[in-house]
């Protein structure tokens, strides 16, 4: 695959230890296949599938397990959902404009990388883009485009620069009126993140974690990599692409999540931070890093950037690989995808 005049862009995470991406783990040699025992869990979170799968010589510990990863992934939807009254996203937005609100060090730490990608990204990433919510009403008929001056008025309250976040109390400070955050964009990513941690406790080596579309796989099935697959999210019945993971996650953002098609024209919640219009050019981006939450922020970058500046993102850092349909349904790919799946040129998108 060519990928011609692609510009480096090199991503670190700030040298702090709160917002640190955790490391790779050691692994145990895999459970030989006479000896394991498969083990899944699956629950809806939030309107959300999750499950988890374990491989495991004691069928009894890996039941449990699972469990408490679901759990756990449940409490990290609780924490970070806006949609929950009580959670530490909604607090953060009603003391928006007037006040700041005091967080837990889960919080603060998560914050801070957010915000690190957003400045690496220029902004293509944001948490902020949760101000333009309520403007676009994808979810209702009849649809109703919004106006430019509405769009306009609310690009004031979004941006890198528009959180606050102090160390010392651990506060987070919106200081214009009508900022807002969301955590949706790492949501399933941190979630596997958390959820992973808790079957590493438990002994536990070889295993996946879905949430939606998105996955994280660790160790082996006895002899091999997991096998997994990257959706086609335009037409979810054609054969999906095949993926191998190791340690890894793989997250998608898509144009099909929620949509409208009104006069022709695809209006989608991939909405471009900078512009407060939906990202055009692209119709999912698929992004494979060691780091589950890393993943879910450089996917929807790459989303909004498109393939050539989207991979430019990608294209220096070791731990991040990925590839972006286009609305042609032609696929670019970094290199070293050709290590993790075979793609093809071309895929169906309508």
């Amino acid at each position: 695959m060519k990928n011609a005049c692609l510009t480096a862009l090199v991503l670190s995470w700030p040298q702090l230890a709160l917002s640190q991406p955790p490391p790779a783990p050691t692994l145990a040699p895999a459970v030989a296949p006479e000896d394991v025992d498969q083990v899944e869990e699956s629950q809806l979170v939030h309107g959300v599938q999750t499950s988890a799968r374990v491989y495991t010589k004691d069928a009894a510990t890996g039941r449990a397990a699972a469990q408490a990863a679901l759990r756990e992934i449940m409490r990290i939807y609780d924490k970070f959902d806006l949609h929950v009254r009580e959670s530490e996203a909604a607090a953060i937005n009603g003391a928006g404009g007037s006040d700041e609100a005091m967080v837990s060090e889960e919080t603060f730490a998560l914050l801070t990388r957010m915000l690190d990608l957003c400045r690496r990204s220029n902004g293509a990433y944001d948490p902020t883009v949760a101000s333009y919510d309520f403007l676009w009403n994808f979810g209702n008929r009849p649809f109703v485009r919004p106006l430019a001056d509405e769009i306009a008025g609310r690009r004031k309250m979004t941006g890198c620069d528009k959180v606050i976040l102090k160390p010392q109390n651990r506060a987070v400070r919106l200081p214009i009126p009508g900022t807002r955050v969301t955590f949706a964009g790492v949501l399933h990513g941190f979630a596997m993140e958390r959820s992973a941690e808790v079957l590493r406790k438990a002994g536990l080596n070889d295993f996946r974690i879905r949430i939606g579309n998105d996955q994280f796989a660790q160790g082996r099935v006895g002899t091999r990599h997991w096998l997994t697959t990257a959706p086609n999210t335009r037409m979810p019945d054609e054969q999906p692409l095949q993926v191998y993971l190791t340690s890894q996650a793989a997250v998608t953002v898509s144009d099909s999540d929620r949509f409208v098609i009104k006069n022709g024209k695809r209006y989608h919640d991939g909405l471009d931070p900078r512009t407060g219009m939906p990202a055009e050019g692209t119709v999912q981006a698929t992004v494979i890093a060691t780091d589950p939450t890393m993943a879910g922020a450089m996917a929807r970058a790459v989303f909004v950037l498109g393939p050539k500046a989207g991979l430019a993102l990608l294209a220096h850092d070791k731990q991040a690989e990925g590839f972006v349909i286009d609305a042609t349904g032609k696929l670019w790919a970094s290199p070293a995808m050709s290590e993790y799946a075979h793609l093809p040129a071309r895929i169906p998108v309508e």
